[in-house]
């Protein structure tokens, strides 16, 4: 993971690296790149790479069982 938004950076001109999702992967993957000095950024509620699956856009987790999800 560090590797890849080491390169996205370099590559795209960016200060940030922005990822999406709670898995204990995506978790790990956020530790490890905040650990070697780059920031990360993410969002609650909007997910607007998962609009086909999700049925448009329009926020998601507006209750506990939707955001825990």
């Amino acid at each position: 993971a560090v590797e890849s938004a080491v390169r996205m950076l370099k590559e795209g001109g960016m200060d940030a690296i922005k990822l999406e999702g709670g898995a204990t992967s995506r978790i790990a993957a956020a530790k490890s790149i905040v650990e070697a000095g780059i920031a990360v950024m993410g969002h609650v509620g909007l997910t607007p790479q998962a609009i086909s699956v999700l049925g448009g856009f329009r926020p998601q987790g507006r209750n506990v069982a939707s955001a825990l999800q």
